[in-house]
Formats: structure tokens, C-alpha cells, sequence
């Protein structure tokens, strides 16, 4: 068994606590204005949002849509209900895999998606003004942790 000396009391402003409360703190935040906006204006939280945003991009299976969002396939199954329900996408047989359906994006889910994504840039703005040029360096930061397999941490 290793012998690892901690200190009597969390130091807030070290790595990885620090990393961990702003993430915590700017999710918390970010997510909820979100949530509320998204909810009330469009009928859809977040993470549905983002899902049909993936729609929205170009045909994508639900597998691939469960690995794009990084959520198990029952869940995803839960999210394209709802877009089911608001009439924003249709399943179609993939030309390469008539097993496999792809989704794509319905007339309604197309005005859906771009209401919701005005509305995100407007609750989004004020936050991510502040970042100014460092919202890119950010965001490819983001992006190259959200990528690590579990194979990859330790």
C-alpha cells in the first residue's frame, strides 16, 4: 500500500480543485440560464438541444449520435423520443447499411433548432464576451479532454 501525505485541509486554489470548481461553477451557471431559456421558449433542455444540433448537422445514426454526446444508447433512445414527439426528425433507412436508420431533421425541427440556437446565442453572449480571444484556445482545451477514451485517464 503507497503512503501518500495529504494536507489537513483542501487547498481551493491548487490543481485539480481549482480546474474542478470552475468547471462545476461555470456548468452550474451556463446550464441552468440555459435549461430555463431552452424550456420555456422551445419546449427542450439542453441536452436535447444538443442532440438535435447534432441532427441538424447532417444525417448521423443513433450510435453515432450516442457517441457524439457520450451517453449510452437507452438514453439517446429517451432524447430522439422527445424529438419524435415535436415532429423535429424522421428516421430513414442508411443507403451503406439497411440495418441501420439515420436521422435527419424534419421542416419543424429545422425552425425548432434555429429558434433555440438564437436563443442560445442570446443567453450565451454575455458570458462569453468576457472570454474574448481566449474562447477558441478554450474551447479546443475543452474539446481535447472531452476526447480522452476512458483508456486514456488514469
Amino acid at each position: 500500500m503507497l503512503s501518500v501525505s495529504l494536507p489537513s485541509s483542501p487547498d481551493l486554489q491548487a490543481q485539480p480543485l481549482r480546474f474542478l470548481a470552475a468547471y462545476w461553477g461555470v456548468w452550474q451557471v451556463m446550464s441552468t440560464r440555459l435549461h430555463t431559456a431552452l424550456e420555456r421558449q422551445h419546449g427542450l433542455d439542453l441536452r436535447t438541444f444538443i442532440a438535435l444540433s447534432y441532427v441538424q448537422a447532417g444525417p448521423i445514426t443513433p450510435a453515432e449520435l450516442a457517441r457524439q454526446l457520450k451517453v449510452p444508447r437507452y438514453e439517446v433512445a429517451r432524447i430522439l423520443r422527445r424529438l419524435d414527439d415535436l415532429h423535429a426528425i424522421a428516421r430513414r433507412r442508411d443507403p451503406a447499411d439497411a440495418r441501420s436508420h439515420e436521422l435527419h431533421t424534419e421542416p419543424l425541427g429545422q425552425v425548432l433548432w434555429a429558434g433555440a440556437m438564437q436563443t442560445v446565442q442570446a443567453v450565451t453572449a454575455p458570458a462569453l464576451s468576457t472570454l474574448n480571444t481566449d474562447l477558441d484556445p478554450l474551447t479546443a482545451a475543452l474539446e481535447r479532454l472531452a476526447a480522452l477514451s476512458p483508456e486514456d485517464q488514469p
